[in-house]
């Protein structure tokens, strides 16, 4: 299992990815575009040309629990296909040193999206974590 800061420093280009910079956010109060243009506090644990890793702010639900985040506002997974694809493209690197995982993302908050601003979870897993997933029900403990 991957914990906080055991990912190895990559920066890569994405196949397609669009060239981005400077860094300004471009939705006033965005929490992550002023992650990404370093006007608010976050642990980054990789960084690439079109996107950041970090941590959740509250430690995330298991240990290891990364986000991956565009550098470019796109509100959800929706918005802009290219750029949600570049950032998959990274969590799938991620997840592959992770082992057993969760890669999740929300549009809407019907969907349980609360930051309109898109990222991606990467939930490490362990066997019997007991971590359900908004759509799981509890299940009797075996005995």
């Amino acid at each position: 299992m991957v914990s906080y800061g055991e990912f190895r420093e990559v920066a890569e280009e994405a196949p397609g990815a669009r060239p981005q910079a400077p860094w300004t956010p471009r939705r006033p109060g965005c929490p992550f575009c002023l992650i990404v243009c370093g006007r608010a506090p976050a642990t980054v644990l990789r960084e690439w040309p079109e996107t950041l890793a970090i941590r959740p702010r509250h430690g995330g639900v298991t240990a290891g629990h990364v986000l991956i985040i565009p550098r470019v506002h796109v509100a959800d997974v929706a918005e802009d296909p290219a750029v949600s694809a570049a950032t998959m493209l990274r969590a799938a690197e991620l997840a592959a040193e992770a082992g057993d995982c969760n890669v999740i993302t929300s549009r809407g908050p019907a969907a349980t999206q609360t930051v309109r601003h898109l990222h991606l979870h990467l939930v490490p897993r362990t066997e019997g974590d007991g971590l359900l997933l908004p759509w799981t029900t509890a299940r009797p403990a075996e005995t």
